[in-house]
């Protein structure tokens, strides 16, 4: 990796959320000066900020005036906020700024679903806006409480017999532990400044959806029945409970792209991180033993 010559400070939008201050402690710990943005205040963010050392900041990432204000204070900043709510933001950054968006790795995996071919859009836009973005396409996004995908599994496979598995569970997936996309986003914005692109973030292990639900139910200590989900036999079913309002651990359009792998295209530019899928399964296995106590 190629550092610019000094370390920059960086503003990072999104402050309140599990990833944004993951990477405000990261950047803080190399030394970077850190501007944390927050739309809406929570009680005793601001404290942890300030104690981290970062500058909070107030900030609605959609009014124009204040964010190019606060854009013109730094060197570099990082948008946590999906594709659809930052790209705004992009045509406010300067020639010289390196900035880091976050997108999705289904862009290229399901391009003709509305929500994914609108990101689609919004990368465009980006990349045309801002010379410097780079777009991080995650895959599956795991690791904390309330993640949606592995915490959600974990707390399904501890409560039910039977677990349905989407498809015949052999696409192929390829999760990334959310601290390691902290680190992709913190050695992206460091970097010296290059042309515009997207690049793929995935965990270091590409496994069957089956092998997943199998390492998810060794890391719930659960041994539910596993259950072929074929999409065309459950999807009215999913359909209808969730038109009622009903929450279930597999979505109707989830399933539907079961059969898809989930692995980065091969021709498509991609970061690995270091954690395991156990290791990760297993961290998050005890965060969520933690906050059921309320440590």
């Amino acid at each position: 990796m190629e550092l610019s010559a000094k370390l920059p400070s960086v503003l990072i939008v999104g402050a309140g959320s599990v990833l944004g201050r993951e990477i405000i402690r990261m950047l803080r710990a190399k030394g970077v000066n850190v501007v944390a943005a927050f739309r809406t205040r929570r009680a005793g963010l601001k404290e942890t900020l300030t104690g981290w050392g970062a500058k909070p900041l107030q900030l609605d990432v959609t009014d124009v005036a204040a964010t190019r204000k606060a854009l013109a204070a730094v060197d570099a900043a990082v948008f946590t906020p999906i594709l659809t709510v930052s790209q705004s933001a992009a045509m406010l950054i300067g020639g010289n700024q390196r900035a880091v968006f976050f997108s999705s790795n289904n862009v290229a995996i399901d391009p003709d679903a509305d929500v994914y071919a609108g990101l689609a859009k919004a990368e465009e836009a980006v990349l045309s806006a801002a010379p410097g973005a780079v777009i991080l396409r995650p895959t599956m996004i795991y690791g904390y409480p309330d993640d949606g995908n592995m915490s959600r599994l974990i707390h399904w496979m501890r409560r039910s017999p039977i677990m349905p598995l989407p498809g015949n569970g052999a696409a192929m997936q390829q999760p990334v532990y959310y601290r390691d996309l902290a680190t992709a986003a913190v050695q992206t914005v460091l970097e010296a400044l290059p042309h515009a692109h997207t690049q793929a973030v995935a965990g270091p292990e590409a496994l069957s959806t089956r092998a997943l639900y199998n390492a998810v139910s060794r890391a719930a200590g659960a041994r539910p029945f596993i259950v072929p989900a074929p999409f065309a036999a459950f999807a009215p079913v999913l359909r209808g409970a969730e038109a009622v309002g009903l929450k279930l651990p597999v979505k109707a359009a989830q399933l539907a792209r079961a059969a898809r792998d989930k692995t980065p295209p091969p021709d498509k530019a991609m970061i690995l991180g270091e954690t395991s899928i156990d290791e990760g399964l297993a961290a998050l296995t005890t965060a969520l033993d933690d906050a059921a106590r309320g440590a």
